[in-house]
């Protein structure tokens, strides 16, 4: 008995960190997106400007 709670809790204790490192990469990845959607419009106007 002792021995499956103790596969239990490994099992259950890596579940939980990758999940915490999953959560991280995904709102990660939404602020970077969020920064590249906001900053766009100002990359265009200095592109286009050494452009020109």
């Amino acid at each position: 008995m002792n021995t499956f709670g103790m596969i239990f809790a490994g099992i259950g204790a890596g579940a939980i960190i990758f999940a915490l490192g999953f959560v991280s990469l995904v709102i990660g990845g939404l602020v970077n997106a969020m920064i590249l959607l906001m900053a766009g419009p100002l990359v265009d106007k200095m592109l286009g400007k050494k452009a020109a």
